[in-house]
């Protein structure tokens, strides 16, 4: 069997865990934080093609957290084909992977 290189693969694959650009929108409510995702997508900048969003992730205190109203609208973003890849982190906390 041919050996596969992991580097190989993670250039054909895409590395989630980084990206040209991120935003953290830790300690802010749902409005806020859509709103502020509202602003990357009405000008997106030509300088990046990825973005990293992050936030608080769940805890037995925390209540609602954003992933679902994040998930949501950039779900959303993707059906209208305004983002090409989307994928959650919550392997390495919360937040969200987009390639435009």
């Amino acid at each position: 069997m041919p050996h596969f290189d992991i580097d190989e693969a993670m250039r054909y694959a895409g590395d989630k865990y980084s990206a040209d650009a991120a935003i953290d929108l830790s300690g802010m409510d749902q409005a806020e934080a859509i709103g502020i995702l509202d602003e990357v997508f009405a000008d997106p900048p030509e300088y990046f093609r990825s973005l990293i969003i992050r936030f608080e992730p769940a805890g037995p205190d925390t209540g609602e957290t954003l992933f679902l109203p994040v998930g949501r609208y950039l779900l959303e973003k993707k059906k209208a084909g305004e983002i090409s890849r989307l994928e959650n982190l919550l392997e390495i906390g919360a937040g969200f992977y987009i390639e435009f």
